[in-house]
């Protein structure tokens, strides 16, 4: 398999999975809500908006805020994780966490492979 074809995998993975987290985070603040919190459109906005600002990024394929999202990320899995770990964790809470590894994973493997595919061309034509 190209580099070429690795990144257009990569990428069309995180595309559906960063969609598929907006979904889920917005899920998980007004339909499936763990004990003691209250659906809110200021925890939906909290949680939603650093998502949001990334999403010309992921659609545009931009390298550097690709590599911000990265950032971002890991603060969605340090929520994940502690929401998961909580003795009154649901089911949703670990479809977030493995949506949030899959987003940075895919995201990593497509900046990588898609700086390479770049590297190449301009080699070729060279």
């Amino acid at each position: 398999m190209s580099v070429q074809q690795r990144a257009a995998i990569s990428g069309a993975v995180m595309k559906v999975v960063y969609v598929g987290l907006l979904i889920s985070l917005t899920l998980s603040t007004w339909v499936w809500v763990q004990e003691g919190r209250q659906p809110s459109i200021t925890i939906w906005v909290v949680r939603e908006l650093p998502m949001l600002l990334f999403i010309s990024a992921v659609f545009r394929e931009q390298l550097k805020g690709l590599a911000w999202l990265c950032f971002l990320s890991l603060l969605y899995f340090a929520m994940a994780v502690t929401e998961a770990m909580s003795p009154f964790a649901i089911w949703f809470n670990y479809i977030e966490l493995a949506l949030v590894v899959l987003l940075f994973c895919s995201t990593m493997a497509f900046i990588r492979w898609h700086a390479q595919a770049q590297r190449s061309r301009g080699q070729d034509a060279a």
